[in-house]
């Protein structure tokens, strides 16, 4: 893998645009020196549940004039990206009140890129489609109100990428790193910053979709040599208060939801394209609990093999068939070869993710 140290050392001019833009947006004194009144100094630090509570507390008493709620009804699956990054900010917000100022998120992208061409793409262009949606979910936080401004920077040469929601209130402020790698996340830079952001809110967004990709729930088993870093960062963000997925699993197409403080649910399309819950917990079920489940639903309802394996690769020729609609000729600017490798690597990460999965559950 080749991180921390190998990294670190060839993504130097890119970490320097990352301190760069930390001094442009809080100035020197804030975040690089310890400064008296800095939020980082010495004696400027207000206790954690006493900061998290008065910031919550001033958010809702404005609440009656801003039209902000705290609570609300329990979300059903979204219909729109609009209405997925309105939940998310909900959620977030809902989670934020609780004291959770580190947060993990995981947005469907398939709902605004084409995730079929990502291979022949590359993870840049996927950045760039879906930078503006982030950016406006950013501004959702918070109700929408304290806004002063929203910047963001690319950090490193993978994409990763920094949404910086700076508010009147400084203690208001939101850092969302969108994409955030491995490397980047095990970088001290990053370390640093994560310390001088001491009781705002980080959130880290699709780190399943970053190049150098891991997952909070995995606890460091997805960091190869570097388990330790990763499972201290993962219990750092354990905390996934919005997650949206839509997969195939097992022959079908599941959806995996949650929304803070709501349970965990699971959906499968049945062979009628009828969307049925599978699970309903609050925690996250592992991989060998659902198939439990799937194989309990196809005993019921005496499904055969060979029905759902039709159906998964009708689902597949859709999917195609809408990917070339959308751009048309995208595949055939890419050579054979290009098409095979994408679906060998999408093979081989699905094999990877279950071995994890196995790994950690002992099978």
């Amino acid at each position: 893998i080749g991180f921390p140290a190998v990294a670190m050392a060839s993504k130097l001019g890119n970490l320097l645009v990352f301190l760069a833009l930390l001094v442009a947006l809080h100035g020197p004194l804030s975040f690089l020196s310890g400064a008296p009144g800095a939020p980082g100094a010495p004696g400027a630090r207000v206790e954690s549940s006493r900061a998290r509570s008065s910031v919550a507390r001033q958010a809702e008493d404005d609440d009656e004039d801003a039209g902000f709620s705290w609570d609300g009804e329990k979300p059903d699956l979204p219909t729109s990206p609009e209405e997925m990054a309105q939940q998310a900010a909900d959620a977030v917000m809902r989670a934020y009140r609780d004291g959770k100022t580190r947060q993990a998120m995981r947005l469907r992208l398939d709902e605004l890129f084409d995730m079929e061409s990502l291979y022949i793409k590359g993870i840049q262009s996927l950045q760039l489609a879906t930078q503006p949606f982030m950016e406006g979910m950013a501004k959702k936080l918070w109700g929408g109100d304290f806004l002063k401004e929203v910047k963001t920077s690319v950090v490193d040469d993978q994409a990763s990428t920094l949404i910086y929601r700076e508010s009147d209130n400084e203690l208001q402020d939101i850092a969302m790193f969108y994409l955030p790698g491995r490397d980047l996340m095990a970088d001290q830079k990053t370390q640093n910053f994560l310390q001088k952001m001491k009781d705002r809110l980080v959130l880290l967004v699709n780190t399943e979709n970053a190049q150098s990709f891991w997952r909070p729930d995995y606890q460091g088993m997805d960091w190869g040599d570097y388990t330790n870093m990763g499972k201290e960062i993962s219990n750092m963000f354990k905390e996934q208060t919005y997650y949206y997925d839509k997969a195939p699993f097992q022959s079908w197409q599941m959806t995996t939801f949650r929304a803070y403080p709501y349970n965990w649910e699971i959906y499968i399309e049945d062979l009628d394209y009828n969307l049925v819950k599978i699970f309903d917990s609050d925690y996250k079920p592992t991989s060998n609990q659902i198939v439990a489940r799937l194989e309990q639903y196809e005993q019921m309802n005496a499904i055969p093999a060979y029905k759902k394996m039709a159906k998964i690769m009708k689902d597949t020729m859709k999917q195609e068939e809408a990917s070339e609609k959308v751009e048309p000729g995208w595949r055939s600017s890419a050579s054979p070869e290009e098409i095979v490798k994408r679906q060998e690597a999408a093979q081989e990460r699905a094999r990877e993710e279950a071995a994890k999965w196995e790994q950690k559950e002992g099978v």
